[in-house]
């Protein structure tokens, strides 16, 4: 599924690799389930279905932090381009004031 999400485009490139190492140790701790024992013996953990649980909380909160980030910077550069289009607004609506008043007077040579 990591895979299909990929190719037609609808995971970005740039969290491609994270999705899939954490899809393919997935696979992993599934297939091999003596590795999680193991794991659970090496960081003296009694109840050794405890590790993947808490590898996978961890997993969820840094890319709820990374994605917090990116909507964050986001935000950001919503609010400056917003800010530039309305000043870039206001120079035009100056410039067309401008304009019209140029061409009342070119028109009306009696001024």
């Amino acid at each position: 599924m990591t895979v299909q999400l990929i190719r037609k485009h609808k995971l970005r490139e740039e969290y491609a690799l994270l999705w899939l190492i954490a899809t393919v140790s997935i696979l992993i701790l599934s297939i091999f389930g003596s590795i999680v024992g193991a794991l659970a013996n090496f960081f003296n953990i009694a109840y050794s279905p405890t590790l993947p649980l808490v590898a996978g909380l961890l997993f969820a909160l840094v890319v709820l932090l990374s994605q917090s980030v990116a909507l964050s910077n986001q935000a950001n550069q919503n609010r400056d381009l917003a800010q530039e289009m309305a000043l870039m607004e206001f120079r035009l609506r100056l410039l067309e004031g401008e304009d019209n008043e140029q061409e009342t007077a070119a028109s009306n040579p009696a001024n």
